[in-house]
């Protein structure tokens, strides 16, 4: 198209050779241009350092009986002279926030310190935290259980970006009498290697890490507390028919997610409702309906719902002490109103009879 229309104006023959040979040098060089920002982008990305010798930019010399322009402080470059981590040595990793995962909690850090703040906690916090760290494998090097105090001996975090590893010793302790109780941890001692490390945010990354570790712990006995009450309470559950916030029918259970969570699979098996896949984190289950007997539903005194065998999805949500539940078919389309309506009588009587698994 370029070239038609050229040749529609009158150019001297010279001149269209000029035109085009700049025209075909300026495409060679953008397309130099783009290799070599690829290749350069690739090299960053091995972690090539040759960038770092990039000469220093150096002052505009026009010829002589040249006016420059005035010169504007828009865009000055300034010179850098302070010495910083550059290249491998700065860390451009995320740094490590306090995890929160137990309710009724909250977390600080200051000055070295990590606290983590628990309004609810029923149970021995000292012997909670004592038997975490020795399932975790933390090594105690002094343990004081009149001041619920002890200190770590090292521990070496092994990490393939750190060479060598770096390792720590840090003070753990427990004001079980306050209100909220607290869980301090604070950093002795971090090395790399044989050097002392001051920099405050490798003392956070670490100080939070070894925090972590604990919640998880913590996290992982409430839900175990959780899933035993859940198992050992038995009863009616409260279901009513509702709809989200969209508009879209789904189902309300007056119990807790844990607890509807460990009932609800053994509760639809029951109906013929088989769980294929189920993701906790997700609050999914995955089923395959396939009705139970004329008989059986009315031995279970339930009038058969009007729902076709095949594919569901069973979305669970937390609502705190209560928790919603929304059925969808294999389209990912929500059960139209009088189908959710069946269900609210079915789960209902089901719920009244079942505990769960054990």
């Amino acid at each position: 198209m370029l070239l038609q229309k050229l040749t529609k104006i009158k150019f001297n023959p010279k001149m269209l050779i000029i035109f085009l040979s700049l025209l075909l040098t300026v495409c060679a060089k953008n397309s130099n241009a783009k290799r070599e920002m690829k290749s350069e982008m690739k090299s960053a990305m091995k972690g090539e350092e040759y960038y770092l010798n990039t000469p220093k930019l150096t002052s505009l010399k026009s010829p002589e009986g040249l006016m420059l322009p005035l010169k504007k402080s828009n865009y000055h470059v300034p010179d850098v002279t302070q010495k910083e981590p550059v290249g491998k040595q700065v860390d451009i990793r995320p740094p490590v926030q306090i995890l929160a995962l137990i309710e009724a909690s909250q977390s600080q850090y200051a000055n070295g310190i990590s606290t983590l703040f628990l309004e609810d906690s029923p149970g021995n916090l000292w012997l909670e935290v004592l038997n975490i760290i020795k399932k975790k494998n933390l090594p105690i090097a002094n343990q004081n259980d009149r001041d619920q105090t002890l200190t770590t001996d090292w521990i070496t975090w092994d990490n393939i970006n750190e060479n060598p590893p770096f390792s720590g010793r840090y003070e753990i302790s427990v004001k079980q009498n306050e209100r909220p109780k607290r869980l301090i941890l604070k950093t002795l001692d971090l090395h790399q290697g044989e050097k002392k490390i001051t920099d405050p945010n490798y003392i956070q990354r670490y100080n939070n890490t070894v925090l972590n570790t604990i919640i998880e712990g913590l996290y992982q006995t409430q839900v175990y507390a959780e899933n035993t009450r859940a198992i050992h309470k038995a009863g009616s559950l409260d279901v009513q028919s509702s709809s989200n916030e969209n508009g879209l029918p789904n189902i309300v259970i007056r119990a807790s997610y844990a607890t509807v969570w460990e009932r609800l699979p053994l509760a639809i098996k029951k109906i013929g409702m088989v769980i294929t896949e189920s993701r906790r984190s997700e609050g999914t289950f995955s089923v395959t309906y396939k009705p139970v007997s004329d008989e059986q539903w009315e031995k279970m005194g339930i009038k058969k719902p009007d729902l076709k065998p095949g594919e569901y999805k069973l979305q669970l949500g937390d609502l705190k002490n209560r928790s919603s539940l929304q059925f969808m078919n294999s389209n990912g389309q929500t059960l139209i109103q009088s189908e959710n309506d069946d269900l609210v009588p079915v789960l209902k009587a089901v719920f009244s009879e079942t505990e769960t698994e054990k």
